[in-house]
């Protein structure tokens, strides 16, 4: 069905993935900064191991009621598991610094997403709901891509508890902008963490395609169409201005 723009006032964005690139290029930095650090702590590492470790708590939360991971649990859970020895203090942060680093590197800004969000803002209050356990590094890497001012509220899976499709970010999001769910359009990637979860609570959804997913959930029987479909995220002029 097509978009009905007359009563938005609101555009909200997905940020890995729809923004910027988070795809498995991304993912395989994250996996060779942990390695690093083991190996630095430990002296060694079973790479075939850590990926059965981290693919297991990577799914944790959509086994768990949509709860999110802690970042420190998850170093934890991978020191524990890895080398049969309970964490330090000090090896805890080394890896959840290797992982805040290693999100600031790799978090990059197209060069045709700042004028596409400065145009959006003439006609649309504009937020940012994110799936990630750690609110800071999608914080500050917001603020290293020149991103923060274009979105009037910025909600991470990390800081509300629950990651999408859970309502509770977008009804947090809805709430901070004190507006209804019919009153804003969500953009995002993935299936499930993006359009059912918008179109759950109510939002009408576009579905992005332009980057290669790092997960594919495939559609359930009875799931929600997205309201548009767009390969490229320049397209939202198209659709909405």
């Amino acid at each position: 069905m097509p978009l009905i723009l007359a009563d938005i006032k609101a555009i909200v964005f997905d940020l890995g993935n729809t923004l910027v690139e988070f795809g498995p290029r991304q993912i395989k930095s994250f996996n060779d900064a942990r390695e690093q650090a083991l190996i630095r702590m430990f002296g060694s590492c079973d790479l075939e191991r850590m990926a059965a470790i981290r693919d297991r708590q990577f799914a944790a939360p959509y086994q768990n009621g949509f709860k999110e991971n802690d970042l420190r649990s998850i170093a934890i859970e991978l020191i524990r598991e890895l080398y049969n020895t309970t964490a330090s203090e000090e090896q805890i942060t080394t890896l959840t610094d290797a992982r805040y680093n290693t999100f600031l590197q790799v978090v990059e800004l197209p060069g045709n997403v700042r004028p596409l969000l400065d145009d959006l803002f003439q006609y649309y209050r504009l937020g940012l709901v994110s799936n990630y356990p750690c609110g800071r590094c999608i914080r500050d890497s917001l603020t290293k891509i020149g991103l923060t001012d274009r979105f009037e509220t910025i909600v991470v899976s990390g800081e509300v508890g629950y990651v999408k499709p859970h309502p509770l970010p977008f009804a947090t999001m809805l709430k901070r902008l004190n507006l209804a769910a019919k009153q804003c359009i969500y953009v995002g990637d993935t299936w499930l963490d993006d359009i059912q979860g918008a179109k759950r609570i109510g939002m009408q959804a576009i579905q992005t395609r332009q980057y290669e997913p790092y997960r594919i959930v495939p559609p359930s029987e009875g799931d929600y169409q997205p309201d548009a479909v767009i390969g490229h995220i320049d397209e939202l002029r198209r659709l909405l201005i």
